[in-house]
């Protein structure tokens, strides 16, 4: 008998009655012993009673490990996991929702529940309905973690009740954070979408679309039910098929395709101009499964784009192509021909041989005028290949493409100058204005656009210094030539500061007496390296360039000084006048009277004993401007005298109403008036004129005696020519003022 029996037993005969189970191999049974009393209540004996319960037993070793398993599940089940009571306390809470929350056990177990929510009214509404006897699946509900951060969970909850009375309430609550966190960032993408003002379109990695914004409406006119299900090559124009299947292959490859600007098809035919980028979109295994494309509607800038470009590449009067464009298209022809060497081409430049004159006589309206009809006229001269360019000014240059030869470019210049010589009219007047122009035709050794432009420029010069009105093909001597022009206008320009101008005088004389009247001053340039040269050299290259402006302040301010000089040195020889020549540059210079003034002042020279002498040409030009000017200069004290009388316009009209005091009579009158009667009548008449006029005379080029004697007999007062002195350096003047007046030439 098993000890525990055997002691059972024993409490049994002590009287005491015993309940307990024995195990038997894997049996089990409830066992009962108690007292066995006699008739007298002695106790003789127990008796024991044993029931088989292995069943029983079993059953209750398997619920309790069910229990365990089942409380194991609650504590690690992903899950969260609550009971609350009737009054919404937790009761217990399972490890999963703790974790959820942040909480510990005991900051979270009871507390109640609608202190956890974000919502109250939520929890509040909730309780309610399980207090009704409602099950609640799939409650959504807002709780408010440790941290304070918000977590979203789905709720099932159901109620207990035992006899009626609510015991206890169950819930499961799922995390639904990244869930709900993902739908409101999707929520928030559609609104984007929906509101943004670019067209976003999906679509399958073959193409078909699958959405379709309101902008992507706006942009291309289709609703969206018209093109979900279609290919996006809907919107493509037919030459960009191909490159929208290469947007798609690079799409199927994973690429993020850059963006570019393209062009795409509205629903009505008209095009539209976009700035796309286009994006594969990824399943969570990173597999393409579709793209989205996102299109700005650059319509509008492009248009103003092509607007600046227009303007940067066009002149704004006559909307022709600038010289941008035009060198843009040599460059491309002189590439053409270095790949075929049967191409040929040639460059036209021409220039108006009127146009100034038009814009100083009749305004800039005018001018403005002249060069628009002229643009227009160039068109109508050149083939629809060809490109006519406006340089800027009066210059124009038409580009010839693919000539046979030099005889395809002189036609069209023939073509292009007769059509420019046509009269244009402007407010009643006919305006007739020539060109010149200049051809260089293509050939080997042009690498640079520039220097083909520059050639045809230096033939168009040559064709205006030749008389205007004509053309000229570029050849080498014209380089050579314009070189050297070059090389002079360098050093021209540093001649004043390297004191290699200087001043020789010429004697003017009293006819009669022989008395020195004054000198006229003339320039001469000493070159270092090619000696003296002489004016007609380098004065018109001046006047060409503007140096004449600084040279011929130096003139006067350099005459002034002289003939102070001379004044202080030799008083005897009575007042001297210093005549000094104006170019034309000169005249249309504002600020001529100060420098004049300027000059007197420093060398201390009476005005009345400078003379600037004026062509009649000059004067001619424009008399209202020149009158204006001239009274100035006679305000200031100068005398002012008409060179070259009789080589000009017809002034004798004007004569009477010109500030002068003096005319000059050119030097070919006097040496052909011994030969030529009519010339002789010539000098007569302007002698007389003069002296009604009360102006002084002086004759150019008095070489002989024979010539003074006549000019004397014509009552001609003053002369100059090498009968009395060949032109002077300072010095030499000074020693032929010393000299007794007619010594040497009486």
């Amino acid at each position: 008998m098993p000890a525990e029996s055997v002691d059972v037993h024993r409490q049994a005969l002590a009287g005491k009655s015993v309940s307990y189970q024995i195990r038997v191999a894997d049996r089990y049974y409830d066992a009962r012993v108690k007292p066995l009393r006699n008739d007298g209540g002695a106790i003789v004996g127990v008796v024991g009673l044993a029931v088989d319960v292995s069943d029983r037993e079993r059953a209750l070793v398997q619920a309790r490990r069910s229990q365990r398993e089942l409380e194991d599940f609650v504590e690690h089940t992903p899950v969260g996991m609550r009971w609350t009571g009737p009054d919404g306390t937790i009761l217990r809470a399972n490890q999963a929702e703790l974790e959820m929350l942040g909480y510990r056990s005991e900051e979270y177990v009871g507390k109640n529940v609608a202190a956890f929510h974000v919502d109250p009214e939520v929890a509040a509404d909730t309780l309610r309905r399980l207090r009704a006897g409602e099950a609640l699946p799939n409650v959504e509900t807002r709780l408010r973690r440790r941290d304070g951060s918000i977590c979203y969970g789905l709720v099932s909850a159901s109620a207990r009740f035992d006899g009626g009375e609510f015991v206890h309430a169950r819930c499961l609550t799922r995390n639904i954070t990244e869930r709900k966190v993902a739908e409101l960032a999707l929520a928030q993408f559609k609104a984007m979408v929906e509101s943004a003002e670019d067209a976003v379109v999906g679509k399958t990695v073959d193409g078909i679309i699958t959405s379709w914004n309101p902008a992507a409406t706006r942009l291309y006119g289709y609703a969206a039910e018209e093109v979900i299900g279609k290919p996006i090559t809907l919107l493509a124009p037919p030459d960009s098929v191909d490159q929208v299947r290469g947007i798609l292959e690079r799409v199927r490859r994973g690429e993020r395709g850059e963006r570019e600007e393209t062009t795409r098809v509205r629903k009505d035919g008209t095009h539209v101009e976009v700035a796309l980028a286009v994006s594969p979109i990824l399943d969570p295994h990173g597999q393409v499964i579709g793209a989205t494309s996102i299109a700005h509607d650059i319509t509008e800038r492009k248009r103003v784009e092509q607007q600046l470009l227009h303007a940067a590449l066009h002149d704004a009067l006559t909307d022709l192509p600038n010289r941008a464009y035009l060198v843009e298209r040599v460059t491309q022809a002189q590439a053409r021909g270095r790949r075929d060497p049967d191409y040929r081409f040639a460059v036209l430049f021409i220039d108006s041989d009127k146009f100034k004159a038009v814009n100083d006589n009749l305004g800039h309206a005018a001018g403005d005028r002249l060069l628009t009809e002229f643009a227009g006229r160039l068109r109508t001269c050149v083939r629809p290949g060809d490109v006519v360019a406006r340089l800027g000014g009066d210059e124009f240059a038409v580009l010839l493409e693919d000539i046979v030869g030099p005889a395809d470019a002189e036609h069209a210049a023939r073509r292009i100058q007769d059509a420019l010589a046509a009269p244009v009219s402007f407010e009643g007047r006919e305006i007739v204005a020539t060109a010149s122009v200049g051809v260089a035709l293509s050939r080997p050794g042009y690498t640079e656009s520039q220097d083909l432009l520059h050639d045809a420029d230096l033939a168009m010069y040559h064709a205006k210094q030749q008389g205007g009105a004509r053309f000229r093909v570029f050849d080498v001597i014209m380089r050579e030539s314009a070189q050297a022009r070059a090389s002079m206008e360098a050093d021209l320009r540093n001649a004043l500061e390297r004191q290699e101008l200087r001043l020789v005088f010429h004697p003017i004389v009293e006819l009669h007496t022989g008395r020195v009247h004054g000198f006229e001053a003339l320039l001469r340039w000493h070159h270092p390296q090619r000696g003296v040269i002489p004016p007609l050299e380098f004065v018109p290259l001046a006047e060409e360039t503007g140096l004449i402006l600084p040279i011929g302040t130096w003139v006067i301010a350099e005459a002034c000084r002289h003939g102070r000089r001379w004044e202080d040195a030799f008083p005897a020889a009575g007042p001297l006048r210093i005549s000094v020549n104006v170019s034309a540059k000169q005249l249309e210079r504002e600020g001529l009277v100060d420098e004049v003034r300027a000059a007197l002042e420093e060398a201390g020279l009476a005005p009345s004993r400078l003379i600037l002498e004026i062509t009649e040409s000059m004067l001619m030009k424009n008399v209202d401007s020149s009158t204006a000017l001239l009274q100035q200069l006679r305000a200031l004290g100068v005398e002012l005298h008409m060179d070259d009388f009789g080589t000009g316009y017809s002034s004798l009209g004007q004569l009477p109403h010109l500030p002068i005091q003096g005319i000059k009579i050119h030097h070919m009158f006097i040496h052909r008036m011994g030969a030529r009667r009519t010339d002789l009548e010539i000098v007569r008449s302007v002698v007389e004129l003069a002296r009604t006029l009360g102006l002084g005379v002086i004759a150019e080029g008095v070489d002989t005696v024979a010539q003074r004697e006549r000019l004397i007999g014509l009552g001609c007062e003053f002369g100059q020519g090498s009968l009395f002195s060949e032109p002077l350096e300072p010095a030499a003047a000074s020693g032929f003022l010393a000299v007794p007046p007619g010594q040497d030439v009486l």
